[in-house]
Parts: structure tokens; C-alpha cells; sequence
């Protein structure tokens, strides 16, 4: 037979021990925190789509303002200064 593990002892130990005590608001706060970050968590999604539909609507805005490309020119310019 084997001594015993000195980890495992102290585990046993710790385990046989008082326990903490859970604080009574404890279910309280994590519901409050989880609706925290499911609120900012949906203000930045809402915040990406209104930039992306900016970033759409500005670049509609260009492409019927300009036109797209200029279509080449049918003629070269004349030669001065030769």
C-alpha cells in the first residue's frame, strides 16, 4: 500500500471544509448584468447595420451623382507644343 497523494489530501481537505455562503442578491445581479450586455450587445448590432445601410445609401448617392466612369474620349487632343 501507498502513501496517499499529498494534491489529493488537500483537495478532500478543502472539500470536507466550510463552505462559502452565496449571497442572497446574487441571482438578482447575474439576471440584471445578463440583460446589460444583451441590450449593448444589441445597441452595437443595431449601430453595424445603420452604418452599413449609411455606407449603401452613400455610395448609391455617388454612382447616380457621377455616373460611374467617365466613357473614354472618341477624339485625342491635339498635339501642341511639338
Amino acid at each position: 500500500m501507498s502513501l496517499p497523494d499529498r494534491k489529493e489530501s488537500e483537495v478532500r481537505q478543502m472539500l470536507a471544509g466550510p463552505h462559502p455562503l452565496v449571497p442572497p442578491d446574487l441571482v438578482d445581479r447575474a439576471t440584471a448584468r445578463g440583460r446589460r450586455l444583451l441590450a449593448h450587445r444589441r445597441l452595437l448590432r443595431r449601430l453595424g447595420r445603420l452604418c452599413a445601410l449609411l455606407v449603401l445609401v452613400a455610395l448609391t448617392w455617388a454612382v447616380m451623382a457621377h455616373g460611374g466612369l467617365h466613357p473614354p474620349a472618341r477624339t485625342t487632343p491635339p498635339a501642341e507644343g511639338w
